[in-house]
């Protein structure tokens, strides 16, 4: 693994792009997993979510805070509870790692299935923000 500061212009340094691809993939995984305590080991505890339809919203769009995250970002309600939770596809990019997946509720023939696109941005190996984009079926 290759470690170093953060460069303070242009693209970060390979190694740190690779950090960031491991935080997000194991805090995923985790969900996955459905084991919010250990993903809280890779969330910043005052991580952001952005709203996917912040841009047409009369207010910010931007909730901050772990709980407030698991609810927002992943669906879960007040106890915990919500859809699974698939990470299909990590895409390192210059700042960020985007995630493709899917929230996946019922079983067998009830089995329904919702895309969701997110875009990770990781400081000091820990998901600061987590920016949601409409995801099309």
């Amino acid at each position: 693994m290759i470690v170093g500061r953060p460069r303070r212009d242009g693209l970060p340094a390979a190694g740190e792009l690779v950090e960031d691809a491991t935080t997000v993939r194991a805090a995923y995984r985790a969900l996955e997993d459905d084991d919010p305590r250990k993903a809280a080991r890779y969330l910043d505890p005052r991580v952001q979510w952005v709203h996917p339809a912040v841009v047409r919203l009369p207010f910010d769009g931007v909730l901050t805070g772990l709980p407030s995250v698991l609810r927002a970002a992943f669906r879960r309600d007040e106890d915990g509870d919500g859809p699974r939770v698939f990470a299909d596809t990590f895409l390192e990019m210059g700042d960020g790692v985007l995630v493709v997946g899917r929230f996946a509720e019922g079983e067998g023939p009830d089995r329904t299935e919702t895309p969701f696109l997110h875009e990770c941005s990781v400081r000091s190996a820990r998901i600061f923000r987590i920016r949601e984009y409409p995801a099309e079926t």
